[in-house]
Parts: C-alpha cells; sequence; structure tokens
C-alpha cells in the first residue's frame, strides 16, 4: 500500500511540475489578455486601430524591398546577357529562334518583301 501511495505522490509531483511550467509559459499571455480585456472599449478600439495601421506599413515597406529585390535581380541578368560574350550568344540564338518562327507564320507575300 504505501508503494503504491508512493507512485501515486510521485506521479502528482510530476504533473504538478508540468503544470507550473506549463502556466508560466501561458502566464504572460494571460497577463496581456487581462490587461487588454480591462481596458475600456475606447482603448481596445485605438489600440486595434494603431496595430492595424503599423502591420500596413510593415506590409508596404516588405512589399517595396521585394519589389526593388526582384528588380535588381532583372537588371542584373539582363546586365549578363548584354555585356557578356555568353549572354550575347544566348540572346542572338534566342533572337534567331524568335526570328525563325515568326518568319514561318507569316504569309508568303510578306515573307517574300521582308527578304
Amino acid at each position: 500500500m504505501q508503494f503504491v501511495h508512493a507512485v501515486l505522490s510521485l506521479h502528482i509531483a510530476q504533473n504538478s511540475q508540468i503544470s507550473q511550467t506549463s502556466q508560466t509559459v501561458r502566464s504572460g499571455f494571460d497577463q496581456f489578455v487581462l490587461w487588454y480585456g480591462n481596458l475600456p472599449q475606447l482603448a481596445q478600439t485605438v489600440i486595434t486601430v494603431v496595430g492595424a495601421i503599423v502591420a500596413y506599413l510593415v506590409f508596404k515597406i516588405v512589399a517595396h524591398l521585394v519589389k526593388g529585390l526582384v528588380t535588381a535581380v532583372i537588371a542584373a541578368i539582363l546586365a549578363f546577357l548584354i555585356s557578356t560574350v555568353p549572354g550575347n550568344l544566348l540572346l542572338s540564338s534566342a533572337f534567331d529562334r524568335i526570328q525563325q518562327e515568326v518568319t514561318t507564320h507569316l504569309p508568303s507575300g510578306i515573307k517574300d518583301q521582308l527578304g
């Protein structure tokens, strides 16, 4: 009987430690929720509006940075294609391929005028 009591006591102590750790982690969030919940409705609305404005501004800044990054990558690729010999060869072969596709789809009268 003492063995069962000792095992139950150990089990209860372990659950108590897990519970205390969980409560410590949640207590910061719970305190914030309680603080926010005790604010007047006007203050809650102001915090919500300010949070929405900050979120919008952060979104616009990140979108602008991503747009600038994409533009820079495209500019770097185009600069490589135009200024290097391998890039120039790639552009030249792509141009020839597109020109060949266009001329194969044109009526014969227009092909004679171009040639």
